[in-house]
């Protein structure tokens, strides 16, 4: 490289970051800057260019690129370098770094960190060069103030870089590097982190205010990356806030038992503002967080908890630093933390027990009633109380400090009495901020992680709780239902303003009250602990105010014929309650009905179990009736839900949730089938009756409705039960198909049709989807066929460019012909599964002949308006195909078309859409590769039979997939590989027209076989390690297939070898084919596989690219 070519990639390096060559460069798009820029990372011979750019540019930008290049380079080609040249590199970056780090760019440098850290995980058992980096290191420390922060930066990124697994390493290799790391460098590390800390503290560093807030920031979290490291290759799920056990090496004992370093990092807490007081504090969770064998006696456990105690109740004291959000945060998770790591046996025993509980009452009541500031972090809170009062039977009443069993019970009462009556004091600031503060009720995820702890708070004190949350729900319901009186009919915003206010502030207060509820109901308990102790009444209390508001609402909203509705969270809030009382009282309900059963003509009277006898407690106390009338109450709430609601989705959908878990309980869906409600609902299911199913964005729900029905429909006894037949339950469906057969072409394409067909598209896809076995299926293919399939292909025709309409069709025709658990299956006399492909057929062709016409978009979502069709057509064909209920040899014995047809337009669709939007599409790619696999499994006559230009295009598709790092696609794709070779070796010199169509294609295109056996070896050898599996399938029928394109590959490989190597991949190679038949039975497959993945562990270790 000359100046020339530096100030040409400089300027390709300014359009890539800043859209503008610098002065005098070549304007071009920034996509062909960064096309050029990475043929630097293409070969290892590029290495002196990115080290000439090193040395002799200004621009940061060029430095940036070089340095990512290096990286890339060295992850890529590490086994081209001598370890003696790795070092050169290595000792060159550090050297770079050295001199010009501090004059550097932050992204430059850190890039270059990152190459240091590459190199030395990459290089760790090469030479004991590398594993003296942090040696290395401590000469950045020692010296300025600049590269002490240097110095920091780099212990921070090798931390990561030997934590975080690399792609393209095994994890074996990843766990024998990082456990190395840990027992000779991690300490030392950690160590480091503090030093500078302590020297920070004590003023040991002279620096200005900037480099010490630097400085501050990079130890601590220098200390915390060493504390969260992966000690036992447990590998911690890192999207979780939650801190598992620390498992520190016992090395680290007098460090982290030592009270200095609490006392440090508590002090750093105290003195600094975030992110540096928020990171001390994460580093004071994660020391609280060490596992207990880590101490060696009681006594120094207790002394440490002693220690972390006092500074909490210290912080708690004065408030320290928790003005600021983030830091409160922390130490909301810090309170968390710590019962979760230590026994409340342990806690009580520690001096200052009381205080510390009382502040901490304290301080999470004062939380709650700032609940604007603390959302995110009252779960933590709510959490420590959950954990201290599940474990109270643990503990003995005498042990520890004197009365600390009442004085958790006071506060436990205190902080839930503060959280029910700030939440309910919530709605009216809420509501008088007019939008300024955000409502906790519509923040889904903090709620339900609020709820989620309240049950087993609320349970241990559950007397005076439910005593509290009557006193606040009676009064609220009077007030409500004396409203509901004046309002009547009308809707609450046709109130007057006051009225309509004290509506929203009831309805909002109630909403709180019935989430509590619901969560409290759910949390009930039926281990043999706590069955028995007269919760259940408790439950009754809480459930029948809940039910009774349920009523009320119901009431208004039947009067006023869906005008009088509530608040949309109050709706929401009831259906959270059912789904709770639904999970913890309805398993029982079959059983609870019968105290009696008959042996042998007598009667004999079963004596209830404690269960049972718990279970019809509860329903007594709650003075409402029996479970079926309660039950009726909540299927009468989903019935009027979908009748009134049908605009808001949210409502809908999760009604239709609560109904389907219904349905698939055991005991509850024997219920539901005796319901009044649901006799209506299985009899009334149009949209006259539930106009949600009208509502376009609804479409999805009405699949879902019916789904439900047909299974309790088909359920045992499901048809005596709800007195109506599976074809009574059809006939509005099977009416609307003949209405819409029954239009000419003009009117089945009018406005008019469309809702109508997607809803009975939709529908019919519901139904089928609760078809489980050949009866049930028969009765639906018999009501369609022969008078309404027609009318598929028809739709198909007539709407191919309508998103809307044809996704619904081809749905249903997918799950229509989807054989799932064998339903379609036939008498053998019958001509039902050639009928069903048939209309198949015409559907896949009427649609694809259409769409492969029309003209691409020139706007808007080209996957929705074009392939999302193609894809679900694609798939039809595909379980068509491989459904397993056609004789497919029938189509051409008596000149039906059906079958070529379907493959010729299949394979136009497949072939017609550009590769790399086949790749860019998921769903799209599956259906594409898919339909490729089933036709070289199943149909590979007529794909031999194709024009050799087609067939290579197919080959051609087949070779890019099998790169692809998606597993399912390169699997597809390795099979079709494997069904083609499988068959050349098979049938290799018979005189068959199928093996003369494969010759004369594979003269037209002599290095077919050699170009995927170099491919899938290369795969093998350097490819993702997802892969593997799938390319290892077609090797062996492909090596007998074509020995010559083996032996080229295994030629070429060796020659790219230096003489070393050679002799060691021969050796490989022949270990590789000894014991290996000529023979593509499974047995000899799978010797052949295991073999496979010997040869590539033992020569990834050596080969170079």
């Amino acid at each position: 490289m000359d100046d020339a070519q530096l100030a040409q990639v400089e300027s390709l390096c300014e359009t890539l970051y800043t859209g503008m060559p610098s002065s005098g460069g070549e304007k071009i798009s920034r996509e062909e800057a960064q096309s050029r820029l990475l043929s630097l990372q293409s070969s290892a011979s590029f290495i002196p260019q990115c080290q000439y750019i090193l040395d002799r540019s200004q621009s940061q930008y060029a430095l940036l690129v070089a340095s990512n290049s290096l990286t890339e380079l060295i992850s890529s080609h590490w086994n081209n370098f001598t370890i003696a040249q790795r070092i050169d590199i290595r000792n060159y970056v550090l050297g770079y770094l050295a001199n010009n780090g501090p004059t550097l760019q932050d992204f430059v440098t850190l890039s270059l960190i990152k190459l240091v850290c590459r190199i030395t995980k990459l290089g760790w058992f090469d030479d004991s060069t590398h594993r003296e980096l942090t040696d290395d290191v401590t000469k950045f420390l020692q010296a300025t103030v600049d590269h002490c922060i240097l110095g920091l930066k780099i212990l921070n990124q090798l931390v990561d870089e030997l934590n975080i697994p690399t792609s393209g390493r095994t994890l074996t290799q990843h766990r024998k590097t990082s456990v190395s790391f840990r027992d000779l460098c991690l300490f030392k590390v950690f160590q480091l982190g503090l030093t500078t800390l302590k020297q920070l503290q004590t003023r040991a560093i002279t620096a200005d205010h900037r480099q010490e807030v630097i400085l501050g920031e990079q130890a601590l979290s220098l200390t915390v990356r060493c504390l969260n490291f992966d000690f036992i290759g447990t590998n911690p799920d890192e999207s979780t806030e939650d801190v598992g056990t620390i498992q520190a090496p016992t090395n680290w004992r007098p460090v982290l038992q030592d009270p200095g370093t609490t006392e440090l990092l508590l002090d750093f807490y105290a003195n600094t503002e975030p992110p540096r007081s928020n990171k001390a504090m994460e580093a004071v969770i994660l020391i609280c967080s060490v596992r207990r064998s880590l101490f060696p006696s009681d006594k120094e456990r207790e002394a440490f908890l002693g220690r972390i105690m006092a500074g909490i109740r210290e912080l708690l004291k004065n408030q320290t630093g928790l003005q600021h959000q983030d830091n409160y945060h922390q130490f909301c998770r810090l309170l968390g933390r710590l019962k979760a790591n230590y026994q409340l046996s342990e806690l009580v025993k520690t001096e200052g027990y009381l205080d510390w509980l009382e502040l901490a009452a304290s301080f999470t009541t004062q939380s709650i009633r700032n609940w604007q500031y603390s959302t995110n972090s009252i779960h933590y809170l709510l959490a420590l109380w959950g954990r201290l009062v599940a474990a109270v039977p643990y503990v003995r009443p005498d042990s520890g400090a004197k009365g600390h069993v009442q004085a958790l019970e006071n506060h436990v009462l205190n902080v839930i009495e503060c959280y029910i009556d700030s939440m309910l004091g919530s709605v009216e600031t809420v509501l008088r901020s007019e939008g300024a503060l955000e409502d906790p009720l519509e923040d889904d995820g903090s709620l339900m992680e609020q709820m989620d702890r309240l049950p087993t708070i609320c349970r241990f004190q559950y007397n005076s709780v439910a005593t509290i949350i009557l006193a606040k729900f009676d009064p609220l319901m009077e007030k409500y239902r004396e409203l509901m009186s004046h309002l009547m009919t009308s809707s609450t915003e046709s109130a007057p303003q006051n009225v309509a206010q004290q509506v929203n502030v009831l309805e909002g207060q109630l909403t709180w009250l019935t989430y509590i509820c619901g969560a409290i109901v759910g949390g009930h308990s039926w281990s043999s602990s706590r069955i028995g102790n007269g919760e259940e009444t408790l439950d009754a209390s809480l459930s029948k105010r809940v039910l009774q508001l349920a009523q009320g609402m119901d009431f208004r909203l039947t009067n006023s014929n869906g005008v009088g509705k509530a608040d949309v969270k109050l709706e929401m809030a009831m259906l959270y309650y059912f789904q709770n009382f639904r999970r913890v009282y309805m398993f029982m309900w079959e059983s609870s009905g019968s105290d009696s059963m008959s042996m042998g003509g007598m009667k004999l009277e079963s004596v209830p179990s404690t269960k049972q006898k718990v279970y019809q407690n509860m329903f007594e106390n709650m003075g409402l009736g029996d479970h079926t009338v309660v039950a009726n109450l909540i299927v009468t709430k989903i019935g009027k839900n979908l009748k009134f609601w049908p605009d808001e989705h949210e409502i809908v959908s999760k009604t239709l949730d609560l109904l389907t878990d219904m349905a698939g309980g055991y005991s509850s869906s024997k219920l539901l089938l005796t319901l009044d409600t649901v006799k209506y609902l299985a009899s009334h299911h149009t949209h006259e009756e539930f106009p949600f199913l009208n509502v376009s964005s609804n479409a999805r729900k009405r699949t879902t409705f019916h789904a439900i029905l047909v299974r309790l429909l088909l359920s045992p006894n499901g048809q005596d039960k709800l007195g109506i037949t599976f074809d009574q339950f059809m006939e509005p469906i099977i009416e609307t198909m003949s209405q819409l057969g029954a239009l000419d072409a003009t009117q089945l394409r009018s406005e008019a049709a469309r809702m109508p067909l997607i809803g009975v598209f939709r529908d019919l896809r519901g139904v089928t989807m609760s078809l489980h076995n050949r009866r049930s299926y028969g009765m639906l293919f018999d009501m369609l066929e022969p008078r309404h399939l027609p009318l598929l292909s028809r739709v198909a025709d007539l709407w191919y460019d309508q998103p809307d309409v044809m996704i619904s069709l081809l749905r249903f025709v997918q799950e229509f012909c989807h054989n799932k658990a064998n339903r379609v299956n036939f008498d053998q006399s019958s001509p039902n599964g050639i009928l069903l492909f048939r209309a198949t057929s015409d559907v896949v062709c009427a649609f694809g002949r259409r769409a492969l016409n029309a003209s691409a978009p020139t706007s808007g979502d080209i996957y929705k308006s074009k392939y999302k069709g193609m894809s679900l057509a694609l798939s039809i064909i595909n379980s068509a195909l491989g459904g397993n209920y056609v004789c497919f040899g029938v189509f051409a014995l008596y000149n039906d078309p059906a079958l070529e047809n379907a493959l010729d337009v299949s394979l136009k669709m497949a072939l017609g859409i550009p590769l790399e939007h086949v790749v860019a599409y998921p769903k799209l790619s599956s259906s594409v590769f898919g339909f490729i696999e089933i036709i070289f499994r199943n149909h590979i006559k007529t794909t031999l039979a194709l024009d050799t230009s087609v067939f290579m295009q197919l080959m051609n598709a087949v070779h890019e997939g099998l790169q692809s790092s998606d597993a399912q696609i390169s699997s597809m794709c390795a099979n079709s590989i494997d069904h083609l070779a499988t068959f050349c070796y098979e049938n290799s010199g018979k005189d068959k027209p199928e093996v003369h169509n494969f010759n004369k294609h594979l003269a037209a295109q002599p290095d077919l076989f050699s170009s995927l056996t170099a491919t899938l070896f290369n795969l093998l050898l350097f490819g993702p390690p997802q892969n593997h599996w799938a390319v290892m399938r077609p090797m062996l029928s492909l090596m007998l297939a074509s020995e010559s394109s083996f032996t080229a590959y295994k030629d070429h490989l060796m020659s790219t070898q230096d003489s070393t190597n050679q002799a060691l991949l021969n050796e490989s190679f022949n270990k590789l084919l000894s014991d290996v038949n000529r023979s593509l039975e499974s047995s000899n497959r799978d010797r052949f596989t295991q073999k496979l993945t010997a040869f590539r562990v033992s020569t990834r270790g050596f080969l170079t690219l």
